[in-house]
This record gives C-alpha cells, structure tokens and sequence, in this order.
C-alpha cells in the first residue's frame, strides 16, 4: 500500500475563514492558524483558494482587505476561477440542502476544491464546512457526479505541527 508522506507536495484550499485567522483569529485559533501556515510553507505545500475568497475579503474595510490579501501574498496562495462546472455543483449542494442558501459562498468554496480536484479543504466554518453532516453529504453528491471529495478539516487536524 502506497501511503502520503507529509514531506511531498501537498495541495491544500483555504477558504477565507483561515486567511482570516491568521490576523483576526482568537486565541488557539490564531496561534494554530499561524502554525498551519508555517508548516505549510516550510513543507512547501501548495496553497490554494479562489475568487470566491476575493470577493469575501472584497466586503470588508479597507485595513482588513489589506491584511488579508496580505496573507494571500505572504504565503503565495494561488486563486482558482470560480467557474461553470462549479456553479453546477454549488446548485446541487444547495438544492440537496447540504448548505443553507443564505451561505452559498460556503458551497462554493466545496464546489471549487471539488472541480478542481484539491484533495484538502480546511475552514475555521465549522457550522457549515466542517461538520459530519456537511462531509457526508458532499462526498455522496461529489461520487455521483464524479468528483473526487476532498477531506474538509480544521487547520489543526492537517497535520501534526508540533
């Protein structure tokens, strides 16, 4: 059995409550969010969000945007394009209730890991993201659309940063 070694390159989405974090989070959150994130860069893992993030970070004021792109650029996080196979997948989790309609970025950021094959996920959201419900739910939607699931986990569940 082949298995994941933590020392190769690993693709990891961080939807916009951990770039949050790494700035606003309170505190065990902020100090594992800026654990994550320097793990991440010492392993040289690739980190990856979207437009969807832009556009969350887009509503805030300016000092906050300036922070928060701030960590995008820091740490080199590449953003994917928001696009039709996406917003086809961000309906199906909506129309199958998997994510209130009222937090459709929340889907988006599942449907974009999805359709570009991101095999990690990780969200602070764990009203919406990182629940059972949530993970259970996607992986039956993603699996009949043909989409690999990716694990949808806190930062601190990634890897051991110790």
């Amino acid at each position: 059995m082949n298995s994941l070694s933590f020392d190769q390159t690993v693709r990891i989405y961080v939807e916009t409550s951990v770039i949050s974090a790494y700035e606003f989070g309170g505190g065990d959150a902020l100090k594992t969010t800026r654990r994550f994130f320097d793990t991440c860069a010492k392993r040289h893992h690739e980190l990856y969000s979207s437009d969807i993030t832009l556009r969350e970070i887009d509503r805030a004021n300016i000092s906050t945007q300036a922070k928060l792109n701030g960590v995008i650029e820091r740490f080199g996080i590449r953003l994917y394009t928001f696009n039709e196979k996406a917003d086809e997948l961000t309906n199906e989790y909506l129309e199958k209730n998997v994510i209130p309609l009222k937090v459709r970025a929340d889907a988006e950021h599942i449907a974009v890991c999805s359709v570009y094959g991101v095999g990690v996920l990780t969200s602070w959201n764990l009203r919406h993201i990182v629940n059972l419900r949530t993970k259970m739910m996607v992986r039956n939607i993603n699996a009949g659309k043909g989409y690999i699931t990716p694990d949808i986990l806190r930062p601190d569940e990634v890897f051991d940063t110790d």
